[in-house]
């Protein structure tokens, strides 16, 4: 991501109502963004929504800790990888 990139989702963002804008208190060159209600209140409705969709998704796993623990090897190695590639 770039910084343009970032500003230009956060414009959308802030067109959407989903977040504000807001000075820094301290740092004139810093704008903090925050959550408005709406944010808030989408951003819990997604982290329910996914929380239900694990739970259909694993459900009936076995033995889910063997299978948590196996993506967790996956995702590490693939983070390895990823820096690995980068550093080349």
């Amino acid at each position: 991501m770039t910084p343009r990139n970032v500003t230009g989702l956060v414009d959308a963002l802030v067109d959407t109502g989903f977040v504000t804008r807001e000075p820094h208190p301290t740092d004139r060159r810093a704008t903090l963004v925050a959550l408005t209600p709406h944010g808030t209140e989408t951003m819990t409705t997604m982290a329910r929504d996914h929380e239900r969709l694990a739970e259909d998704l694993f459900a009936e796993l076995p033995d889910r800790e063997a299978f948590a623990r196996g993506l967790d090897h996956v995702l590490r190695r693939l983070e390895e990888a990823i820096a690995s590639s980068a550093a080349s």
